[in-house]
């Protein structure tokens, strides 16, 4: 199985990634950590999996640099993209925030987890919520993981 994580928490991507390779040592992972370089992995490789926060900056962020404006919702993009170009491969959303946006864009976790299926019906699977002091995401991650081997 190859998988895709795309998230720019430095912290929570290391967890996620400790945790499938030690659950799962045969899945091949690539990690990612903005909106631009995740889009292009998504389009010019092949996933089984991809793993994917919904905040992400533009671009990722080196040293000296802010990654160019924070996408509140770069998930829902970047799932828009994957049924765009015709990419079969299905989705976790992985979030460490239950809100969303803000004014008239507000969403809470309930509600995105909702208009994702609803939207994304062919590619998106579950929104697993991660705490880092938790490990409620890891079963759920755990099953979802193996729900997919391929």
């Amino acid at each position: 199985m190859k998988l895709l994580l795309i998230e720019d928490d430095q912290h929570k991507s290391k967890q996620i990634l400790d945790f499938i390779s030690s659950n799962f040592p045969a899945i091949f992972i690539d990690l990612r950590r903005s909106y631009q370089s995740g889009l292009k992995e998504i389009i010019q490789g092949a996933y089984d999996l991809i793993l994917l926060d919904m905040q992400l900056p533009n671009f990722d962020i080196k040293s000296g640099e802010d990654g160019y404006k924070f996408r509140k919702l770069a998930g829902m993009d970047i799932l828009t993209e994957l049924v765009r170009k015709k990419k079969n491969c299905k989705v976790v959303v992985i979030t460490q925030f239950e809100t969303f946006g803000e004014g008239e864009n507000y969403i809470d976790l309930k509600s995105l987890k909702i208009i994702l299926k609803r939207q994304f019906s062919d590619v998106y699977l579950d929104t697993i919520y991660y705490g880092a002091d938790q490990s409620n995401w890891q079963k759920e991650l755990k099953n979802v993981v193996i729900g997919n081997l391929v």
